[in-house]
């Protein structure tokens, strides 16, 4: 095998010339094979060679979803392309133009640079921001604390603090809607202690129950926190009030009063207050991302559980989950396929064994049928097949090539044919990469 050739500015290998095409190819198709193919080429610190990164960055504008992956394959010359072509000029990365960009009076230059910075460094972002946080318009405050859901942390404890005073109330709800995803700040520690004061483990004299006692009225740093006093609106202001505090309170709390999201989910709780419990707890669950309660829900919930709590679970937990034979009635469907987003890549073979066996069976209900179309055909499982060429483990050949001699339509025997030639069309770019 040669050495790959070294692009002499960058001192990186140069991707080569059959990758280049591969890629193109992967654009135009905008395949989901993609992600696969940057994290190889990434892993052996691949550049562009100089021809093609005029294409890159044209390619950069209409991916945006790749775009800082086809930058960094473009690497220091399509900075210098960026910064000499004003219909590129979106496209330069910024860290190291501080008093151009940030210090600029175009609000465009300031937000380019401030994002970017939250992507490699939110805390000095952060700093930033709160040193001119006096000096910006509301608007602009606001807008730059949306931007804070990239890398946000314990480094933006301060800033929303503060953000919670303001004088906007668009930058205050803001502020609260991000603090009620850091389980860790002050403001965590506060509905802590409302939630201990109002919600309690009763053990005797019958087996654990939670008990709710609310206040006759809120603490008087309630407001700042967000927790609205509108009793005089609307019926149900107690229901509203721990509705409020326990979507904000740390699951970690529950977890140590209770035991385990599990028997939180199975604890009995005065009726007036248990959907609002648990209603409560699902939503701490998605905005707090916490994958053991998110877990929990799904074993509660099956087939029926949000999707925004499905894609928070624990991958592992929801490959068992698949392979224990829960979701066999619905991993065909769009539930299946949130089951599926983000358990890893590739997927596990005994996950694609799964899948095989489900498609072989609506192969069979296919051909008994006598249909040409119809919902088990393969048209009807399009998504789930382009999922298979792009997730499924290379060793997946083998079952779908016996699937293909086993299915009794020509149909079928084309689908799973056809996401074989895919998988190996993968091994071969693959491979590509690999060598150099």
């Amino acid at each position: 095998m040669t050495s790959p050739r070294t692009d002499k500015p960058s001192g990186r290998p140069t991707l080569p010339t059959a990758a280049v095409t591969h890629l193109t190819s992967l654009l135009e198709a905008r395949s989901p094979s993609l992600p696969e193919w940057f994290d190889v080429a990434e892993r052996h610190n691949y550049v562009a060679p100089a021809s093609t990164v005029p294409a890159l960055m044209t390619a950069a504008l209409s991916h945006p979803e790749h775009r800082e992956r086809l930058l960094l394959l473009a690497g220091p010359r399509g900075q210098y392309l960026a910064d000499h072509n004003p219909d590129w000029a979106q496209l330069r990365r910024v860290g190291s133009r501080r008093d151009e960009l940030w210090l600029s009076t175009d609000t465009d230059d300031r937000m380019a640079w401030f994002d970017y910075i939250r992507t490699l460094d939110p805390a000095l972002a952060t700093e930033e921001l709160e040193i001119a946080w006096d000096t910006e318009a509301p608007s602009l405050r606001r807008d730059f604390l949306g931007r804070l859901r990239v890398g946000l942390g314990e480094h933006d404890y301060d800033v929303l603090e503060r953000g919670l005073d303001d004088s906007s109330i668009d930058v205050r709800e803001r502020s609260i809607q991000l603090l009620r995803q850091l389980p860790g700040s002050p403001f965590a520690e506060r509905m802590t202690a409302r939630a201990k004061a109002w919600v309690r483990l009763e053990t005797k004299p019958l087996r654990p129950r939670l008990v709710i006692r609310l206040p006759g009225s809120l603490d008087s740093q309630a407001p700042r926190d967000g927790i609205e006093d509108v009793h005089n609106k609307y019926k149900g202001i107690g229901k509203w009030w721990l509705r409020q505090v326990v979507t904000a309170t740390p699951l970690a709390l529950w977890d140590s009063m209770i035991g385990s999201p599990r028997e939180a989910f199975r604890i009995p709780i005065e009726q007036q207050w248990h959907d609002v419990m648990t209603e409560s707890w699902t939503a701490a669950t998605v905005l707090q991302k916490n994958s053991a309660w998110a877990s929990a829900l799904l074993e509660r919930d099956g087939r029926n559980t949000d999707r925004r709590i499905v894609s928070i679970a624990n991958p592992r937990e929801r490959i068992a989950y698949i392979l224990d034979g829960h979701a066999d009635d619905y991993l065909l469907g769009v539930d299946g396929s949130a089951l599926l987003d983000g358990i890893g890549h590739p997927w596990p073979l005994a996950v694609a064994q799964k899948l095989v066996s489900a498609l072989e069976a609506e192969a069979a209900e296919h051909a008994a049928s006598g249909d040409e179309l119809g919902i088990h055909s393969r048209h009807s499982h399009y998504s789930t097949l382009r999922s298979a060429q792009a997730r499924f483990p290379l060793e997946a050949v083998a079952l779908l090539s016996g699937a293909a001699n086993r299915a009794s339509t020509t149909d079928w025997q084309r689908a799973f044919t056809e996401t074989a030639a895919h998988i190996e069309d993968r091994r071969i770019r693959l491979d590509v990469l690999r060598n150099g």
